[in-house]
């Protein structure tokens, strides 16, 4: 799915590039303006698509600011959060004991607790949420959408 969509989109983003550098008072500010937006997109689709058990990695989403380096804008969307890798790509689970007790339909983390359970005995492996790459295509079409319309306000 993302490869088709990444030739066609860098085709297009090329395109938008070479419309917009005839136009060159303007070009700096559209494509700063455009990918703070974009990135921002981003940042609230993979705090949506990050799934929430505590919280943690939902709140650890950020992005900073684009700026300039060289003749390329760049910006980025991270999260530092621990674990959030094994989230977005998926892991294997070898068995382990995890101290604690059910309490009614939650299970109750205590590292003191003698008693447990052995969690990835049934489940060898958990698939990945992929929530980075998801946001990250949804922000690539909002910034085609927004580029396309940037453009048609400086050429009419």
């Amino acid at each position: 799915m993302a490869r088709s969509n990444e030739r066609r989109n860098k085709a297009m983003m090329d395109k938008f590039i070479k419309e917009l550098k005839e136009f060159p008072l303007y070009f700096d500010e559209i494509s700063e303006k455009s990918l703070n937006d974009a990135v921002s997109v981003a940042e609230v689709n993979a705090k949506d698509l990050t799934p929430s058990v505590s919280g943690d990695a939902k709140a650890k989403w950020q992005t900073t600011n684009s700026k300039k380096i060289g003749n390329e804008f760049i910006a980025k969307l991270y999260n530092n959060s621990k674990y959030i890798g094994y989230i977005n790509n998926g892991h294997r689970m070898n068995p382990h004991f995890v101290p604690g007790e059910w309490v009614g339909n939650e299970y109750k983390y205590d590292p003191k607790a003698k008693t447990g359970v052995i969690m990835g005995a049934k489940t060898k492996y958990v698939k990945g949420k992929f929530m980075l790459e998801k946001a990250s295509g949804i922000a690539e079409k909002h910034l085609l959408k927004m580029l396309a319309t940037e453009l048609n306000k400086l050429k009419y």
